[in-house]
């Protein structure tokens, strides 16, 4: 499967009211949106006739990923960094 984030960003996600995948993944990451409606609410998409929603809540799920993943990643080097484990008991 390809991953959405992959899509590329001038192509349109949400046809009724021309909102292109950049737009909508820009606004998802800036401002952490968790629904679509805060999506909706910040840059338009899936204000129509709502058939971009299960694209959209694809999105916000593959960003929460993105940023989990980076906060582990985040996590483990300042652990490093400082000397200390990060996980498990000591």
């Amino acid at each position: 499967m390809t991953r959405r984030l992959d899509t590329d960003r001038d192509k349109t996600l949400c046809y009724c009211l021309g909102v292109r995948y950049g737009r909508v993944i820009d606004t998802i990451r800036g401002k952490e949106c968790t629904s679509v409606k805060e999506v909706t609410r910040s840059c338009k998409a899936g204000g129509g006739c709502r058939s971009c929603h299960p694209e959209i809540e694809d999105l916000i799920t593959e960003l929460r990923e993105e940023r989990t993943a980076a906060g582990g990643i985040i996590k483990g080097i300042i652990g490093r960094v400082f000397g200390r484990r990060t996980g498990g008991s000591s």
